[in-house]
């Protein structure tokens, strides 16, 4: 039984059929298809984190592809009155559920599937701080859309220390020909290796040239201390005058929820080069393609 936990064993060859199925379920005119292919499965998602944008496109996913979609309330099960997450799992388990779409603050799958007693398929929808595979994937699915996935220079600034979506971005997008810079105060930064991914603290340097840009969220909820965030602003946001010293036909991401007039202005968010509400999009059809790969093993 194969699980979806991170992008770091993923081939090139797996990226892009994924890329290709995820595109089947897009219609022509750009909306998502229902295709009852998997009408005996039960999907359980079961979120320990706040979720919008991946919870509900995992929900739209499995019922568009006609599963019996269970959703876990945490706030209001067993765990709150201290029960464990694997009892709790565990327990969910034996209720005949096929796969599992979890989302917690620590790297808790591997030890869910060597310790529950009944086999169910996991799929990530964020864990720990350096995991979020379908996000990572949706996010090269949209790139792919615009740009293709080689010879790109692209530009990932904001709240690296915290970030999922950019290491389940970068595990990704090395598979390519393509060339990524990170950027971001270094109070955010500590974590990077520069000797594996180029660092520029910088960001006026940092985007000039890029072919995509994609700003991260702050994550106060993950941070000890806090950032001064009138300094941030002047530094780091992603600003009509910035976004000119990008390559003319640059697109704009961003993983939301987006602190709009902090990571980007406004004006920005609803340019034309943005392409932040294709990633919306995308997480539907991709997430799709990811539970018809691991509902078909």
């Amino acid at each position: 039984m194969k699980h979806l936990i991170s992008l770091q064993d993923f081939s090139q060859k797996e990226i892009l059929e994924l890329i290709e199925l995820a595109n089947k379920f897009i219609d022509e005119e750009g909306n998502i298809k229902s295709e009852s292919i998997f009408p005996d499965k039960r999907i359980l998602t079961l979120f320990c984190e706040p979720s919008t944008r991946t919870k509900i496109s995992f929900e739209i996913a499995a019922k568009s592809l006609g599963c019996h979609v269970i959703n876990f309330d945490a706030s209001n099960s067993s765990l709150s009155k201290g029960e464990t997450l694997q009892d709790t799992v565990d327990t969910l388990a034996q209720m005949d559920i096929d796969l599992c779409v979890l989302r917690h603050s620590d790297a808790v799958i591997e030890d869910l599937i060597n310790h529950i007693r009944k086999p169910m398929t996991f799929v990530s929808a964020g864990e720990g701080a350096f995991s979020h595979p379908t996000q990572g994937l949706l996010d090269l699915m949209t790139i792919h859309q615009h740009k293709g996935l080689e010879n790109l220079n692209i530009l990932i600034v904001g709240d690296l220390d915290h970030s999922r979506v950019y290491q389940s971005f970068t595990d990704g997008i090395k598979h390519f020909n393509s060339s990524v810079t990170l950027c971001g105060h270094p109070d955010l930064c500590t974590k990077v290796d520069s000797s594996k991914l180029k660092y520029e603290s910088d960001l006026d340097k940092a985007i000039e040239g890029k072919d995509v840009i994609m700003a991260l969220r702050i994550q106060h909820e993950r941070m000890d201390g806090q950032i001064d965030q009138i300094s941030y602003i002047e530094d780091y946001q992603g600003d009509e005058q910035r976004l000119q010293k990008a390559n003319p036909n640059a697109i704009l991401m961003h993983p939301g929820p987006v602190n709009q007039g902090i990571e980007i202005t406004e004006v920005v968010y609803k340019s034309k080069q943005s392409v932040i509400l294709d990633q919306v999009a995308n997480g539907v059809a991709m997430r799709m393609a990811i539970l018809t790969k691991y509902l078909s093993q």
